[in-house]
């Protein structure tokens, strides 16, 4: 987030109040929660409580939450779960209208459209499809301003990893990005930042032969590594991938469906995906 110094590192004592309270939110995900809810679980205040969470995971629990049961939802779906309204009960909506638009908005389409791309794509391994698409995904040019900013990821990067890389205005990977590229892991990644400060560049990588449908339903981060860093200005950016945390907000994006989407349906390179 440009010059500003970092946010202090949270105590062991935080970082095991939002794992409590993040369990408690996976554990009641059909039920109504509120943040006095989320609180008590933790051991603090709410006032307090939502200051910890937010400094330890970059979002709120609201945010969080929903981040959560939409994630669920589509690993029902991946699973055999052929009504949407059952998905929609089972996660914690009793509008189906409300869970419809707040999948669309995060996921990035609708439930009906995720459905009909893993059931076409599912078992294709992610280095196929982005092989089809052909080109980086980028944001529509008038989101973003001329300039650029270079990056690679370090530590344990796998020979044949794939990382998809976007610019978030919050701390979790959910709704579409404002920048995006996907790239080899050990390849320079490249981001064009829109106008202002503020923002979040979170990636995650995959190996290539990973199953769409495995990387999309993958609860303990088996098949992925991720990345979080706050944006700079201008210049160069540094990703260190690690395993992910139970305080990471889960991947609600669907990014290999949605690079799947823009694939073609047999798979014919086709047009780069524009977010939106």
């Amino acid at each position: 987030m440009g010059p500003a110094a970092p946010a202090a590192p949270p105590s062991t004592d935080q970082l095991a109040a939002v794992e409590r309270a993040v369990r408690r939110m996976r554990d009641h995900l059909g039920e109504v929660q509120c943040l006095s809810d989320h609180a008590e679980a933790g051991l603090f205040s709410p006032f307090h409580f939502h200051r910890v969470f937010r400094n330890v995971t970059a979002v709120t629990p609201a945010r969080f939450l929903a981040a959560l049961r939409m994630a669920e939802a589509q690993r029902m779906m991946i699973r055999g779960t052929p009504r949407v309204t059952d998905v929609c009960t089972a996660v914690g909506y009793s509008s189906l209208g409300t869970f419809t638009t707040q999948f669309t908005r995060l996921v990035g389409m609708p439930p009906s459209r995720f459905k009909a791309l893993l059931d076409r794509h599912g078992d294709r391994g992610i280095g196929e499809v982005v092989g089809a698409v052909g080109r980086p995904v980028a944001a529509p040019p008038g989101r973003c301003r001329p300039g650029q900013l270079t990056g690679r990821v370090t530590g344990q990067v796998p020979a044949d990893g794939i990382v998809f890389t976007g610019l978030f205005p919050h701390g979790v990977p959910q709704d579409l990005p404002l920048a995006c590229t996907v790239a080899p892991a050990r390849g320079t990644l490249r981001l064009r930042p829109p106008e202002g400060a503020g923002h979040h560049i979170l990636a995650v990588c995959f190996d290539r032969g990973t199953r769409v449908a495995d990387a999309l339903d993958d609860p303990s981060g088996v098949h992925r590594l991720v990345a979080t860093t706050p944006a700079p200005t201008h210049g160069s950016f540094r990703l260190p991938l690690r395993r992910p945390a139970l305080s990471d907000p889960p991947i609600v994006l669907a990014l290999p469906l949605l690079l799947a989407r823009d694939s073609g349906p047999a798979g014919a390179a086709g047009a780069a995906a524009e977010p939106g």
